[in-house]
């Protein structure tokens, strides 16, 4: 499985390969520099059912980023789903919440559409399907109707967004038991389950710290607070998690957070965020993700670690050149969009 996907990840871009992109003039040239990688084939099949170069890409996009991921699940051996799984229900869980979020903020079907990756269960079918839902309640009741494992989970936190439009009980609810399930899957097996704990107690560290960012100035109590603990981390334990929700402001938080979490790959993510532009923040912090998974990888890439850090390269080159073409179409400085860019590793 590993030598298959050393060899997939030879065709991801290299950072040289988004210079040209960056500087194309319009949409138009992006999908043209396009036909000469490995998406080519993408655009061709694209180009034949829409002449509009906006939905050439995400189609194309859309589509490459689909069949990578089911030609992985092909591969992947018996006993090595579980283990994965744990990769792939980031992305679920990511296209679950920002579905939500539209829905509730009034977003176009189609903008919402734009930003979704499908992975694991939440193919593009599936994804279509819940862009269809008419408000949020909806979602849930569709997600019931397939009897998701994350229907439960969401349907806890729904009278909230009901009584006053919050999401953050629903969004922390849907994190805490995903991880809970995740860490069941993986409480037994060799070592690349023992890896995959590892990376998972970090990936609570880090949904912990940015829950801390959205409870900040709600006037929640620390018990209240308490209640958006996720348990399994290492960098940050509940009682410590309930006196940082007080900080006054986004300044005072990062100041405590750089003080008390040891972490180096969360510190340096804290580090290279500025608490007064935090349009990035959940990026960077996946960005610390993918660096751990790609760490591993080189120490021992036998491991588990090598088809999960692909997982995160393919899923950042696609959000690389979509990001690239929205800026082309609107226009955006290139300095604001090397800004915005995550370069793979």
């Amino acid at each position: 499985m590993n030598a298959r996907v050393r060899g997939m990840r030879g065709g991801l871009l290299k950072k040289t390969d988004y210079g040209p992109l960056m500087k194309a003039q319009s949409m138009d040239e992006v999908v043209e520099k396009l036909r000469s990688t490995e998406y080519a084939a993408d655009i061709e099949a694209a180009s034949a059912r829409s002449d509009k170069k906006e939905e050439i890409l995400s189609i194309a996009l859309k589509n490459n980023l689909s069949e990578t991921f089911a030609r992985l699940w092909k591969i992947t051996p018996e006993g090595a789903g579980p283990l994965l799984k744990a990769v792939f229900s980031n992305w679920e869980v990511f296209c679950i919440k920002t579905v939500m979020r539209g829905l509730a903020r009034g977003v176009k079907r189609d903008d919402i559409q734009d930003v979704l990756v499908p992975a694991g269960d939440l193919d593009s079918g599936a994804l279509n399907t819940l862009v269809t839902s008419k408000d949020v309640p909806d979602l849930v009741r569709f997600l019931e109707t397939w009897a998701s494992p994350y229907a439960r989970p969401l349907k806890r936190g729904l009278p909230a967004y009901e009584k006053d439009g919050r999401l953050i009980e629903m969004e922390v609810a849907l994190d805490k038991r995903t991880n809970e399930m995740l860490l069941d899957a993986l409480s037994e097996g060799g070592g690349d389950a023992a890896l995959m704990r590892e990376w998972m107690s970090m990936k609570i560290d880090i949904a912990n710290v940015l829950t801390l960012f959205k409870i900040r100035g709600q006037g929640y109590t620390g018990e209240g607070a308490a209640e958006f603990f996720i348990e399994g981390g290492k960098a940050l334990r509940r009682q410590g998690f309930i006196e940082l929700s007080a900080a006054k402001d986004n300044d005072a938080l990062f100041d405590l957070l750089k003080a008390r979490i040891t972490d180096m790959s969360i510190g340096r993510a804290l580090a290279s965020i500025d608490p007064k532009d935090p349009l990035i923040i959940e990026e960077l912090f996946e960005e610390a993700l993918e660096k751990r998974l790609s760490r591993m990888a080189s120490v021992d890439p036998l491991t588990i670690a090598l088809p999960a850090s692909f997982i995160y390269m393919k899923v950042r080159e696609t959000k690389n050149l979509r990001l690239i073409g929205r800026a082309r179409s609107f226009g955006m400085p290139e300095a604001e969009m090397e800004r915005l860019l995550i370069y793979p590793i």
